[in-house]
């Protein structure tokens, strides 16, 4: 038997076996095996500058224990195996469970039987969990009584386990199918055939750490035989007989099992090292990532970025970290190791949104934010020439989808190339482009019922990325990697299952994609091999460097965590014997001290304080960090302090928390274009209510130039429907006009009849849900019923009366303009009405009396500082359209009005009027006349000596347009 080699982990790994490697006679008749593929580009690049290395010479053969058993069993199989897929898996197990059930014993026949959407989750599980007992080299036992561990279907399955992997043994093997689990049982059946195999090959299994039962089983044999020399990466501990580190325990197990000691490699120190480790703790991510940039600043000003890496146990900080690190040498650019979820990139995002797409439509239409969400995806807009065609076309779609219809076709639409905003554009270009991609988008998608088609239309938009943005994927690697996967990898196993061709609904279809997009990773080789590397924990494997930086290091990380099995929980898998989160655990802390033990210097840093939800737990430091902080603390015999400098914390200057949205200064430029507002444009009375209620919603909607983004009122525009409410009112109290007619006398039914004729012949009734418009008709048409019934006596002098006057103010003269829904005049004066299909409010009644109130109004336009007088009058008056109505009529015509009202179509159609009937004509005339002039001029004053423009949050934010750049968070109901 050849000895087990220890290499002590202190100790560069891939140096010393690639001396061992150069040292050997015939290195062509060597195979190194690895724990997986990234460790072998490391190993060639040593030998082929090893000074020892013969020239010329066969380089070693080195591959993964994976890609080894199964060249094994290719090379050993009367027939070549086929490597199963995935979703052929699944539908075999679906078949297995439905013939057991068919047999009608136990749980399974009480159940109702799974199509192939819901067993497809099923099925997955199931399908992992034969292969982890084939790995093991395990035969499974039923596990009965299981209804109180888990669901009831889970339950189901694990009571008839045993006759499913019979079963599924059985099927695999008369179809020819193998998996990795498959050929690695296939090649311990073969032990010897084997071994004949390698007769003449020497081989060194390198870095292994827990072996499953199969791994352990071919290892032993062949180590037996005199053929395979294991060369540990371990404690020195272990072979000097001393107590090893408790990480090794997998290494110490495999030993106990063998019945042997390792020996060290000879001419190695084993003198241990400690590594200069410090902490950094951060309340979030943001702090970790704020504490690296300035960590690696510091590294960048002392050393260079020479065998550094940058250790993810969290791959969803890879993009944060890869933006903050610092800038070198572009030759020197970091070089991603790790495996990446292709279910977290553009490409999936751009997948989600076609199935959504397809999803969503009805008919041939499609929902109007699906679209959106698709023109918009960065993918498509850069598609073509380097003047991105695309991108000016889609944006002006989206102003058009946004004021059209809940449901479009997007087929149907042509862009209109000789507007102002395509003229740019080149259409020769952009026309047919734009085809290609509805086509590959939408036409490819609509028609897919099969995988095999399904397949197809992915494959038709692989190829239209790649050849229409070939430029970009240069540009963006990353982008390009996740792209070669899903041509490569999951288009295949789509067309390539055995059910690609039979028929499914829509729904399974989805969903089988979708899994199989959770399933992939796309994995980042580094290239160069030197300088700076970013790496998952799993990629550090076997590798050495002098310094480290490890992000994420808390308990849900290191160790971490696996996701929960609804199958076969963790507590379940030792029933079976398979291992649990106790060897996850060993595997982890090994992985995490192997890799500090080479280093010369490391920083840590977790966060310490974020708890996401009420039910989750908070993230706390790794125990692996606490071990550490321990072991310091021991040594130094106290308890550690900051002024140690071992552990720092990462913080940010705090200020007071905002009470809400910031207000706008009122800078010199917005003096003037406020100045150039009022005296080219003047106030209107909703102007000034704006302003009233809201200062800094007047500034975005008069001042700034913002403009709110169209959307599509799925229920239908309030707006609109009040524009078509007032338009037939018009028409119908029109001819009345000076007639001297009484109103209270009026028929009705023509009314009626014009506006449920305006409603069916106008584009919002064709937009509205048939419940919607159904419930909008005979609500308009009772409370336009109720409206005219409830009409006063009165002569009709005018409707959308437009008035003009002046307001004079600070040396400015105010255009003041207005435009009144209806005058009439009654028996006692002249009345202005408002019509409302919405909600409105008056002033309140306390206001009109209110003599304090008054004289800070008139204090305030002879000069007084009064801060809190815009706030109080907002909340007095609450609206300020009536009472300048009546100071807009009084100036333009000279004639004061006894009331004004409001005309709540929205509710009776009845009458909400200023002033209560008791009031006196002495108190009508000074409220006409004296406060609702004073009204108007003390706001007009305040808007122009503000010395800034306030929020004032409340329920009109509900439907503010600009909630977003003011920083207010709307109300939910919106």
């Amino acid at each position: 038997m050849n000895p087990v080699l220890l290499i002590p982990w202190q100790t560069d790994f891939m140096p010393v076996l690639a001396d061992k490697v150069a040292a050997s006679d015939a290195p062509g008749k060597l195979t190194v095996l690895f724990p997986h593929n990234r460790p072998r580009r490391h190993l060639k690049g040593l030998l082929a500058a090893h000074p020892a290395m013969q020239r010329p010479a066969f380089m070693p053969e080195m591959t993964s224990i994976a890609d080894f058993v199964a060249g094994l069993h290719r090379d050993l199989a009367p027939a070549p195996p086929v490597r199963a897929n995935q979703l052929d898996l699944v539908e075999m197990l679906r078949r297995i469970v439905a013939d057991l059930r068919g047999r009608r014993k136990g749980l399974l026949a009480r159940l109702p039987e799974l199509d192939r959407e819901p067993f497809l989750p099923w099925g997955m599980l199931l399908a992992r969990l034969m292969d982890d007992l084939l790995r093991q080299d395990l035969e499974p036992q039923d596990l009965e009584y299981m209804e109180g561990e888990v669901s009831a279907y889970a339950a189901a399955l694990l009571e008839q386990l045993r006759a499913i992997h019979t079963e599924y043994l059985a099927r695999l093997d008369a179809r020819g199918w193998t998996t990795p689990g498959l050929s690695a049982r296939f090649v311990l059946d073969h032990l010897d055939e084997a071994a004949e195999t390698l007769r003449g090959r020497t081989l060194l299994a390198a870095g292994f750490y827990a072996l499953s039962g199969t791994e352990d089983r071919l290892f032993r044999d062949l180590w037996e035989r005199g053929i395979l020399t294991p060369l540990l990466h371990s404690d020195p501990a272990l072979a000097e007989g001393g107590r090893a580190h408790w990480a090794t325990a997998e290494h110490t197990a495999w030993l106990a099992r063998w019945g042997v000691r390792p020996e060290l490699v000879p001419g190695l120190d084993t003198t241990p090292r400690a590594p200069d480790i410090r902490f950094c703790e951060g309340f979030d991510r943001h702090s970790q990532l704020a504490g690296l940039t300035g960590d690696m600043g510091e590294l960048l000003a002392r050393d260079t970025l020479e065998r550094t890496a940058v250790v993810l146990p969290d791959e969803g900080a890879l993009l944060p970290v890869l933006h903050l690190l610092p800038e070198v040498d572009p030759e020197l650019e970091p070089n991603i190791s790790m495996g990446y979820p292709l279910a977290r990139t553009s490409l999936a995002r751009l997948i989600e949104t076609l199935l959504v797409l397809r999803e969503n439509r009805e008919n041939s239409r499609c929902y109007w934010k699906d679209v959106v969400a698709l023109i918009r995806h960065p993918y498509l807009r850069l598609l073509g020439s380097e003047n991105r065609p695309l991108r000016p076309v889609f944006q002006f779609w989206e102003a058009i989808i946004r004021r059209g219809d809940k449901f479009l076709d997007p087929l149907a639409w042509e862009p209109d190339w000789d507007d102002d905003a395509l003229k740019d554009v080149d259409r020769a270009e952009a026309g047919p482009l734009l085809a290609e991609v509805l086509d590959r988008c939408l036409t490819g998608f609509a028609s897919a019922t099969t995988l095999a088609q399904l397949g197809e239309a992915l494959a038709g938009l692989a190829a239209m990325l790649h050849a229409r943005g070939e430029k970009l994927w240069h540009t963006y690697l990353l982008d390009a990697e996740c792209l070669f996967r899903l041509t490569n990898s999951v288009i295949p196993q789509l067309k390539g299952a055995e059910i690609c061709f039979e028929p499914l609904d829509q729904s399974t279809l989805h969903a089988m994609l979708r899994r199989m997009l959770d399933q992939e990773r796309v994995s980042f080789e580094p290239d160069p091999l030197t300088g700076l590397q970013v790496l998952g924990v799993l990629e550090t494997r076997l590798l050495h460097f002098d310094k480290l930086f490890i992000l994420d290091a808390v308990e849900e990380r290191l160790p971490g965590t696996n996701p929960f099995d609804p199958l076969l929980p963790d507590p379940l898998r030792r029933l079976l014997g398979l291992p649990d989160a106790h060897e996850r655990d060993n595997v982890s802390g090994y992985n995490f001290y192997r890799l500090l033990m080479g280093a010369r210097e490391a920083v840590i840093y977790y966060q310490n304080g974020v708890q996401p939800g009420l039910l989750d737990q908070k993230s706390v430091r790794s125990r692996f960090v606490e071990q550490l902080l321990w072991e310091r603390e021991l040594s130094a015999g106290r308890l550690l302090t900051p002024e140690d400098g071992i552990v720092r914390t990462v913080t940010f200057p705090a200020g007071a928390l905002p009470a809400g949205p910031e207000p706008v200064p009122a800078t010199e430029g917005g003096r003037r274009a406020l100045t150039a507002f009022l005296t080219a444009k003047g106030l209107s009375p909703s102007a000034l209510d704006t302003y009233m209620n809201c200062p800094k919603r007047f500034f975005y909607q008069y001042l700034s130039g913002v403009r709110p983004v169209d959307s599509v009122d799925e229920e239908g525009d309030r707006s609109e429907f009040g524009s078509l409410v007032h338009d037939v009112l018009k028409k119908f109290l029109l001819p009345h006009v000076g007639t001297g007619e009484d109103l209270a006398g009026l028929d009705p039914a023509p009314l009626l009849t014009a506006f449920s004729e305006t409603f069916r012949a106008g584009p919002l009734f064709a937009r509205l849900p048939l419940d919607t418009r159904t419930a909008l008709m005979e609500a308009g048409r009772y409370r336009l019923e109720q409206f005219v019934a409830a009409q006063q006596p009165a002569t009709l002098l005018g409707l959308e009366q437009p008035l003009e006057g002046v307001l004079a103010q600070d040396g400015l003269d105010i255009p003041f303009k207005g435009r009144m829904d209806r005058v009439e005049r009654r028996e006692n004066g002249v009345f202005i009405l408002d019509y409302k299909t919405g909600g409105a409010q008056l002033p309140k009644a306390r206001f009109w009396g209110d003599m304090e109130l008054q004289d800070r109004m008139a204090g305030f336009l002879e000069g007084d500082v009064d801060p809190d007088l815009a706030a109080d009058l907002a909340d007095a008056v609450r609206s300020v359209q009536l009472p300048a109505y009546l100071h807009l009529y009084a100036e333009a015509t000279g004639e004061s009005p006894v009331n004004a009202g409001l005309v709540l179509l929205g509710r009776n159609g009845r009458e909400q009027l200023l002033f209560p009937a008791k009031w006196t004509e002495e108190e009508v005339d000074e409220a006409v006349d004296e406060i609702a002039p004073l009204l108007v001029r003390t706001l007009v004053r305040h808007m122009l000596t503000a010395p800034r423009f306030d929020p004032r949050p409340g329920d009109r934010c509900k439907w503010c347009d600009f909630c977003k750049p003011c920083g207010q968070t709307p109300p939910k109901d919106k």
